[in-house]
């Protein structure tokens, strides 16, 4: 039986993401985002609960909790995604336009591998987002043709838009972005009541993080708003052109290009319906635009207007379509390059993760390690072992270690949770403050404590270097360096962690 082409992108890009997922360890945001999955809240300090329950559902509630299947879920979106891409494409110009908005997807480093590979908000939400473009596209393609929309429509579009900001909050840029489609260019919209009743729907989904929100203070309110923060007055040069290289690098420098190109074209040839190609933009520049100002007073992540990119891409899909008709080897060049881009980005990143020799970053004993961004994904399973081996060695020579933990941040606190605690049957307790400790400031409710007078352990990375006396003597009357680990790759040392003995609790500093 012949396999169509579309199958067969689905079916090699997610045998590709398998492998990657099963080679490296996660990084610092993958593994506090399986911590979401431990207690489910209708929302967390950092963001609405999409991410958890897709981690429930990947894991068979927890059943099967090893990277592969806490990362099958964005896999699973992924595929979805692949799919939607190509529909959306077919339906704005025809079935190759399809084929080649569903490339592009796949060769975009933010759809392929952050939201594709590691388990993120983004994961989930890319999926509600672009059923929320094709919603949209569906909504100003009939318009335009005067043509009644079907009042299902108008349902799923809100309960789509929803969804997706129960996965993160930017999935409000869907209803900016129609918003602002029927402002500039189909104003009759505006009295349809339909319309009304559809983002009544989604804020009715979204309404158990508004109600916890109001139960906790606006807490995430207030951290997203500290974020972007704009009482600097000075311009930041560095954090615009870091956000700037990182969105570029992100979304595929060629593919970046490409879709700009397309924009520029996009006046003058008839690329796509004058509605399609309005709406899509009016979907995706503004969060990118909201990413780029952001950045010039305060550090972003670029993956905050992927989205944006992903919307724009079904243009840059209908260019190509275009320039096939009368170059078709220009089309191929430009698609065998995106595709060798990121081929050569994942190569790249899990051979450095996983056999480079040494490390990254500083070599200095007190912060061994520190800069060096591979390391978030490497080194735990292996002090996992270590640290087994030596906490039975301890018990034979009748000096049992504390079997709780206490970390004073999110990270390294996460990985402690997952690589160390969970498979030894510890406990990771927060202590600080809730600027440091997020989500762990909830997770402290489900755990039994520290009593006075009670012992601990403190692990510390070398790459997250602490002065653990200064930080724990308030809470502890006896800290001592128990044993480093140091932990080698490729046959050189690359990372140390220390493990401490806090002894005899004093309590919880105000």
């Amino acid at each position: 039986m012949k396999i169509s082409p579309l199958a067969l992108l689905i079916l090699i890009s997610v045998l590709i993401r398998m492998c990657i997922a099963s080679l490296i360890e996660f990084g610092n945001d993958e593994v506090y985002y399986y911590t979401y999955a431990l207690h489910l809240q209708s929302n967390y300090f950092d963001h609405p609960p999409g991410v958890a329950l897709l981690i429930r559902l990947s894991t068979l509630n927890l059943l099967l909790q090893n990277e592969f299947f806490v990362r099958l879920g964005p896999i699973i979106c992924s595929a979805i995604g692949t799919l939607l891409s190509y529909k959306i494409g077919h339906l704005i110009k025809n079935i190759k336009t399809g084929y080649y908005a569903a490339i592009l997807y796949n060769t975009s480093i933010y759809t392929s591998i952050i939201s594709g590979v590691f388990i993120l908000p983004d994961s989930p939400q890319v999926v509600f987002w672009l059923c929320g473009i094709g919603l949209a596209l569906k909504i100003a393609i009939l318009s335009q043709q005067k043509k009644p929309i079907p009042l299902l429509i108008w349902l799923l579009f809100g309960l789509t838009c929803g969804l997706c900001m129960m996965c993160k909050v930017h999935g409000v840029f869907l209803w900016f972005g129609l918003g602002l489609y029927i402002l500039l260019y189909d104003r009759k919209l505006l009295g349809r009541p339909l319309l009304y009743v559809s983002a009544i729907i989604s804020i009715l989904v979204f309404s158990p993080v508004i109600i916890w929100n109001i139960n906790n203070q606006f807490v995430t309110w207030n951290f997203h708003s500290n974020r972007i923060n704009e009482s600097v007055s000075l311009i930041n040069l560095t954090t615009f052109t870091k956000a700037f290289m990182g969105q570029l690098f992100y979304n595929n420098p060629i593919n970046v290009v490409l879709t700009v190109v397309a924009l520029f074209h996009l006046r003058k040839v008839a690329l796509l319906e004058k509605s399609s190609g309005k709406i899509l933009i009016c979907l995706g520049l503004p969060i990118i635009i909201v990413t780029i100002y952001i950045s010039l007073f305060n550090n972003v992540l670029p993956h905050w207007s992927g989205p944006g990119f992903l919307t724009l891409s079904f243009i840059a899909a209908a260019y190509l379509d275009t320039i096939s008709l009368t170059s078709l080897k220009q089309t191929t060049l430009i698609l065998k390059s995106s595709i060798i881009m990121i081929i050569t980005v994942i190569i790249a990143g899990v051979s450095v993760i996983n056999v480079y020799p040494g490390t990254l970053g500083k070599t200095n004993e007190k912060e061994f390690g520190k800069g060096d961004f591979t390391l978030d994904m490497w080194g735990w399973r292996e002090f996992e072992k270590q640290y087994a081996v030596y906490i039975n060695q301890q018990k034979i020579l009748k000096n049992d270690l504390p079997r709780k933990i206490v970390c004073n941040k999110w990270f390294p606190a996460a990985h402690i949770e997952y690589y160390v605690a969970r498979p030894l049957q510890n406990e990771v307790i927060g202590i600080g403050s809730l600027k440091n400790l997020h989500h762990y400031v909830w997770l402290n409710q489900y755990r039994t404590g520290l009593k006075r007078g009670e012992k601990a352990i403190c692990i510390v990375p070398g790459n997250y270097p602490e002065n653990v006396k200064e930080v724990y003597s308030s809470y502890f009357s006896s800290i001592k360096l128990l044993k480093v680990f140091p932990l080698y790759r490729g046959g050189k040392r690359t990372k140390i962690i220390s493990v401490y003995l806090l002894s005899d609790y004093q309590g919880q500093v105000d």
